[in-house]
Parts: structure tokens; sequence; C-alpha cells
């Protein structure tokens, strides 16, 4: 019985989970099809034949959990009307969504890999927080900074904004000259600087614990040789 259950659930996750989707596409018409992730890889299935596409784990540079039912994959594959710029993808799941579970094996497949995560869920184990705002190119979001032992969130109404940082994978480092500001250096959307970082910059509402801040930098020190920079994509440009 022990066995019939091993295989019935090695059947399962050969077979993955498929979702209707609409494939956006910046400047033309929208596709839609079905979508398949499965332990081997994720496979769009077009309406239009032309238009589907397959990608082994090995072919995915990043991928953007943007919500729970849409994301953006970052592939090899070249754009020669943008000169060779590695082509991204994204997709809206018109019926179900992308559960925890799912996102935790996509991490797992990618792995080293950073991912982002804008998909927050609360954080019961956090040891420190602090009320901020996020300093965009113009204007920005309040909402809180919350760290937990193995992770940096960062919580506010604007869903998109949102992020989920494992200090192991995804952090670079954090610096800070001034007990109101805190910046997170994090392996994310840097499409074709595989060292370059991007910065999230925030304005603190109460002033920085110094001793907090001592222990982050140094377990981020400690974490240091574990990073592996990648390539992230800019929903903007997907096609």
């Amino acid at each position: 019985m022990k066995y019939v259950l091993l295989v019935l659930l090695s059947i399962q996750l050969l077979a993955g989970e498929t979702f209707t989707v609409i494939h956006k596409r910046k400047a033309w018409r929208d596709g839609e099809g079905t979508l398949n992730i499965t332990e081997a890889g994720i496979t769009f299935n077009a309406k239009k034949e032309k238009r589907s596409r397959r990608w082994g784990w090995l072919d995915i540079q990043y991928f953007d959990r943007i919500s729970e039912t849409e994301f953006n994959i970052l592939t090899f594959t070249d754009q020669r009307k943008y000169l060779g710029r590695d082509r991204s993808f994204r997709f809206v799941i018109t019926d179900g969504e992308l559960s925890d579970k799912l996102f935790a094996m996509i991490g797992k497949k990618l792995a080293p890999r950073p991912l982002t995560n804008r998909v927050i869920r609360p954080q019961p184990g956090a040891v420190y927080e602090i009320p901020v705002k996020h300093l965009h190119t113009f204007g920005g979001c309040e909402g809180v900074l919350r760290f937990t032992k193995d992770e940096i969130f960062y919580v506010t109404e604007h869903a998109k904004d949102q992020r989920e940082w494992l200090l192991a994978r995804d952090v670079n480092s954090v610096w800070s000259e001034d007990v109101y500001e805190l910046e997170v250096h994090a392996y994310d959307n840097n499409r074709r600087e595989f060292s370059k970082t991007r910065i999230y910059k925030f304005t603190l509402k109460e002033p920085l614990k110094a001793g907090f801040y001592r222990q982050l930098k140094l377990k981020l020190y400690k974490l240091e040789a574990t990073h592996l920079p990648v390539r992230a994509p800019d929903p903007a440009s997907s096609e």
C-alpha cells in the first residue's frame, strides 16, 4: 500500500498543475492558452501553436511572483528587435492560483537563484519591525519592514511593492548612514548584470536600533559566500 501511495504521489508531481492563462504582450494583442508547471519545467500551450513555449528549469533565469494570479518569467531567449535582450514572459492565471506550495517547489527547482515574491503572509516569527516609507523614483509608499531569523519582509498596502527576501538567497547587504535610513541591496530586477544588486531605499519613522543593525550585518557577512547574483525581469518589458 505504501508503495502504491508513493507511485501515485510521483505521478501527481510529474503531472504538475495546469492553469488557463493570458499571456500579456507589450504593444501586441494578448494571447490565451494553458500553462503547465511540473517537476520538469514550465510549458505554455498557446491557442496559436507558434506561440507555444516549453522551458526546463535550466532555461529560466528568474521567476517573479507578482500576485497569486500573475507572474513573470525571464528566459535566455534572445529578442532580435531588442538587439538580443533576453526575453521575459508575463502570465495572468484566469482560473486557480499560484499557491505557496507550488511557488516553494519553483524556488527549489531554481535554487540557488533568487526569486521575487510579492505575496506576503503573516510573519509570526518576527524579531524586529519598524514603520517605513519606501522611496520610489517619484514619491513612495508607506509600510513596515519586518525581520525574522532568515528573512526580511516589506509589507505595504501597495501589493506590487511588497517583498519577501531570504537572507541566504536574495540579499547581498544592508546599509545605513543614518538611524532614520536603511537600504536593502537585493538580487532583484537587474537584467543582464549578474553581480549588480537593486537598492531598495527606506526612510524610517523610528530610529534604527544599532544593536540589531550590527547583528544583521554580521549575519549577512557570514552568508555572503552562498549568494549567486542573477538577472531579474523588468515586468514593463514583458512580451
